[in-house]
């Protein structure tokens, strides 16, 4: 990240530069545009606005500025292992309890007993409603079970899911099982989302896991997990560009109010 203060804070050549991208994410095709830009004839005072207007031109932004929050509302949240789930869950009851919203949740990640812990932590300590199934118990069955005890019009429903690798096909038709669940009960919803969790150190390979995602269920959002001065952010601006799928959120640390609405513009002063 902070392309431009590596950049002069050092000379370089063009190639340790594009080295520098690829490092954080960058694309050949962005990162052509950063080295044209930065060795073209312009001011330094300039280059940040000239960078930003000329990845702008490139990219077709999908904003999220009309994603509205509002009750009777189903979330699935889904992502590979480690992509940050059961944290931005516990950030995004926090979040809807801000705008006077009533989340409750379902853990259905029944495999791994730290996440319904770690989830049941969150709602108790948060005083909303929680249910969870028996360990090993069909996923599915929880969910079925749980909008049964939990689905209203008046909350806002978080469902987890199992962590999965996007190229399991065992796993990801489970997933599949899981939201044909969720579509037989939507009359108790006026809206369904799924939002997909990201971890932004993992760069370019996000691109893969979304496109695996995809091939089995519809993406509504995404979520990018784990933003700090170390991320591959660069990779975003492949995301923006290969997918007509908003960023929604940037979680950025652990505590439970470390989360953000993404702002592109904001994202670029970061990235540059």
């Amino acid at each position: 990240m902070f392309f431009l203060k590596k950049f002069f804070s050092k000379k370089f050549e063009a190639s340790e530069l594009e080295d520098i991208l690829y490092e954080n994410g960058v694309e050949p095709e962005f990162a052509d545009i950063i080295i044209e830009t930065l060795s073209g004839k312009y001011q330094e005072t300039e280059i940040k606005e000239t960078l930003k207007k000329k990845i702008k031109e490139k990219l077709n932004i999908k904003d999220n500025l009309d994603w509205e929050f509002k009750p009777s509302t189903l979330y699935l949240i889904i992502g590979n292992n480690g992509s940050g789930k059961t944290t931005f869950i516990g950030k995004f009851i926090n979040f809807l309890k801000e705008k006077r919203l009533a989340p409750s949740v379902i853990a259905a990640d029944t495999f791994r007993a730290a996440a319904i812990e770690q989830l049941e932590h969150f709602a108790s300590r948060m005083e909303v409603p929680f249910f969870k199934g028996e360990n090993k118990e069909d996923p599915a069955a929880v969910v079925y079970k749980g909008i049964q005890n939990l689905g209203s019009k008046d909350s806002v429903l978080i469902i987890d899911t199992s962590g999965r690798q996007h190229n399991n096909k065992n796993l990801m038709d489970e997933l599949k099982k899981i939201l044909n669940i969720i579509i037989k009960n939507q009359n108790q919803f006026t809206d369904i989302k799924t939002l997909l969790t990201l971890d932004a150190n993992i760069g370019l390979a996000s691109k893969q896991i979304i496109e695996g995602f995809q091939n089995y269920i519809p993406i509504d959002g995404l979520v990018i997990n784990k933003v700090d001065s170390n991320a591959k952010y660069g990779a975003l601006l492949t995301i923006i560009n290969n997918f007509e799928i908003p960023i929604i959120f940037e979680g950025y640390g652990e505590d439970i109010k470390e989360l953000r609405m993404f702002e592109f513009e904001k994202y670029l002063d970061r990235l540059l």
